[in-house]
């Protein structure tokens, strides 16, 4: 379990990722089980929405919880990139990250320029993110093996 101490910028940012990533459909499932994973980023969002107005929000994040908002964080500055290319309203692929943008960065829903300018933050964010947790690549059981490489797994 990592504990993440972030300033109210970099915690606004993760908040938006994390909408992003629970407004995709299966996201919050085990791929292998297809049951509600464990180490879902609801329970995160939940925690980290009543701190949103305050200078630091502290996080604790498992291992799972880690590669989740990892993932979460890339597939957002993708939606802030493209936020350029789509029309003056900033509608985005993806609704419910639009909502949260418009609430959260009012200035980026006015400016393309400023999502784009957000995008960049969001990258420093992984990267600090990164160097504040501690990689806990293995699981119980074994070394842990991204869902999509079948072939690596073992029976």
């Amino acid at each position: 379990m990592a504990t993440l101490q972030l300033p109210n910028t970099d915690a606004r940012l993760t908040y938006l990722a994390i909408q992003y990533h629970l407004a995709r459909p299966g996201s919050e499932l085990d791929h292998e089980t297809g049951q509600p994973a464990e180490s879902g980023l609801s329970s995160v969002a939940t925690a980290l929405e009543p701190q949103l107005d305050k200078a630091v929000a502290e996080l604790d994040l498992s291992g799972g919880q880690q590669m989740r908002l990892d993932s979460a964080i890339s597939g957002s500055i993708n939606e802030l990139k493209t936020s350029q290319l789509l029309d003056a309203g900033g509608r985005g692929t993806i609704p419910a990250f639009a909502e949260t943008l418009r609430r959260l960065f009012p200035e980026a829903a006015d400016d393309p320029d400023e999502a784009l300018s957000l995008a960049g933050h969001m990258l420093q964010l992984r990267r600090r993110i990164a160097a504040q947790v501690e990689p806990e690549a293995v699981e119980p059981g074994g070394e842990h093996q991204p869902w999509w490489q079948v072939w690596k797994r073992r029976p």
